[in-house]
């Protein structure tokens, strides 16, 4: 069955994307276009001095998607004095794929019908944009679950983790991580990661199954 919450959040993301693309890309075009009537310079100098077309220049300036490129906005705005910076920061999880769904999925699958079972659940701190991957409710309290499809730096996804948890007021925290081979030699490189997370995958999932704390933290592996 397609999990349309899930499809919700990729649609919320990307129609943010669109929005704030359209944004940069009239700013940038208002700031060009401003800079090239102050120096005294036309559209056609312009673009000979950058070696492109008038009209790509005009289009430029009328915020086209399609002529606005990076490359060309770097190529202009030395002429006009101008210099072109770009960043990107974090806004809030990221977008997850379907091997992140299906992760979950297969967790989901090992939890008892009758316990709630939240996704993409959001931090209640004003302007958060993080949310946990899912969560458990059991008679006890909360239990957040952090997905990994692949182990990288472990340092940040328990930091991720743990302030999640704290901060979502979960009494637990489940690390989900696919078992792949990859994922099992970091975890067999990094013994500290079975002391963060004492609870093993079987305890922790026969307690689930009868809708029982897991009695600390666990790391899953499914």
């Amino acid at each position: 069955m397609r999990d349309h919450r899930a499809v919700a959040t990729r649609d919320s993301a990307a129609a943010r994307g669109v929005r704030r693309s359209r944004l940069l890309r009239d700013r940038t075009a208002d700031g060009l276009g401003n800079a090239r009537r102050g120096a005294g310079l036309s559209i056609r100098e312009v673009a000979r001095r950058v070696g492109v077309s008038a009209d790509t220049i005009r289009r430029l300036e009328l915020a086209d998607p399609h002529a606005m490129t990076i490359d060309l906005v770097g190529r202009v705005a030395p002429i006009l004095g101008m210099e072109l910076a770009a960043s990107l920061y974090p806004a809030g999880d990221p977008v997850r794929d379907r091997g992140h769904l299906a992760l979950l999925a297969r967790l989901r699958a090992r939890v008892p019908s009758a316990l709630r079972w939240r996704v993409e659940v959001p931090v209640p701190i004003t302007g958060d944009l993080r949310s946990g991957d899912a969560m458990v409710t059991l008679d006890t309290g909360d239990i957040v679950i952090e997905a990994e499809t692949r182990l990288d730096d472990l340092q940040a996804v328990e930091r991720k983790g743990a302030a999640k948890a704290r901060d979502l007021g979960a009494i637990r925290l489940v690390l989900l991580v696919a078992d792949t081979r990859h994922n099992r030699r970091v975890i067999r490189d990094h013994p500290e990661l079975r002391e963060r997370f004492p609870v093993d995958t079987r305890a922790c999932l026969a307690r689930l199954a009868k809708g029982q704390d897991p009695g600390g933290d666990a790391l899953v592996i499914l």
